[in-house]
């Protein structure tokens, strides 16, 4: 079924067409007003009438209609829950129109960062019971006030991590954990003091970086960003407990007196949608902006997400 003309009545059976452009609804041409698919099915579920000729369409034929054509499922389900909250929206494309441009998703599609980042949009992410939640997005290139590193010092190799008797390395510059006076290091901040000339210890770089790559499958591209970051001036620490890679601090002077880390890091080039929203959530809830880290050409880039209301 593909109507040419579908008309909206009111439930005391008079014509809406005169009012419909009037409140955003579909688009006037020669007098008419032509409307989407999405509109129509938008309008029948408010409980309006719709008519395909002579014929009066159950709701179920008119999503049957509207749905035949699948981009327009995830479309629908952003237009009425934007219009349910008094926004005047219009489908244009694959994208619902008003004020902001909303792209409608799915949980389970993918985000390419790279491909993202050139968008200027608001993300709507369409669960499966069709609630719909809303993500900002934008380039993150912020910098740190972190200043000095440690003397040059020396550590001891312990497989998948290095240990050091020197605590100033923890106490002043928050590298590692410490404690009963031993500051253990990770990999990845051992392989970076060790490549600066501050770390010294009785195995190679070659060992050193072999050992890293042995214990983390995605450790060069950690380590890429890793260094990215320390070139920014920040204090970087894993972010195991975030489920992250990494958080920053735009500045440690003491151990005792930590500020509150600004940003949790994440590397990687994709990720699902349903994925993107549990970590936005988890850096909600503990007040950290969520990054994304991926490279581009060669180089790292940022974008970090936030979750809206609209």
């Amino acid at each position: 079924m593909v109507p040419t003309r579908i008309e909206i009545i009111e439930k005391t059976g008079v014509s809406k067409a005169r009012s419909l452009a009037g409140r955003g609804f579909g688009v006037e041409r020669g007098g008419k007003v032509v409307l989407h698919p999405v509109e129509v099915a938008y309008l029948a579920a408010l409980g309006n009438s719709v008519y395909l000729g002579n014929k009066k369409l159950g709701l179920e034929e008119v999503f049957r209609w509207c749905f035949s054509d699948r981009k327009n499922v995830l479309l629908f389900f952003v237009y009425r829950d934007l219009r349910d909250r008094g926004r005047k929206v219009r489908v244009s494309g694959d994208k619902i129109v008003g004020r902001d441009i909303y792209i409608p998703i799915s949980e389970r599609d993918e985000l390419v960062f790279p491909e993202l980042i050139k968008k200027k949009c608001i993300l709507a992410v369409v669960d499966e019971e069709g609630d719909v939640t809303y993500y900002r997005f934008d380039r993150w290139d912020e910098r740190g006030e972190q200043e000095g590193e440690p003397e040059p010092f020396t550590g001891v190799f312990a497989g998948d991590r290095v240990v050091t008797e020197i605590t100033s390395v923890f106490e002043r510059y928050f590298y590692g954990s410490m404690a009963r006076n031993v500051v253990t290091l990770s990999l990845v901040e051992a392989v970076y003091l060790y490549e600066a000339g501050i770390l010294r210890l009785d195995v190679s770089a070659k060992e050193l970086l072999e050992e890293a790559r042995r214990t983390e499958e995605n450790f060069d591209i950690r380590y890429i960003f890793y260094r990215d970051l320390k070139k920014r001036r920040f204090v970087v620490k894993t972010g195991f407990k975030f489920g992250s890679d990494f958080r920053v601090y735009e500045k440690v002077e003491s151990a005792n007196d930590l500020p509150h880390s600004t940003s949790l890091i994440k590397v990687g080039e994709k990720m699902k949608a349903s994925e993107m929203a549990s970590h936005v959530r988890v850096a909600s809830a503990v007040r950290k902006r969520m990054v994304f880290g991926f490279l581009k050409n060669g180089k790292p880039e940022y974008v970090f997400f936030e979750r809206i209301k609209v």
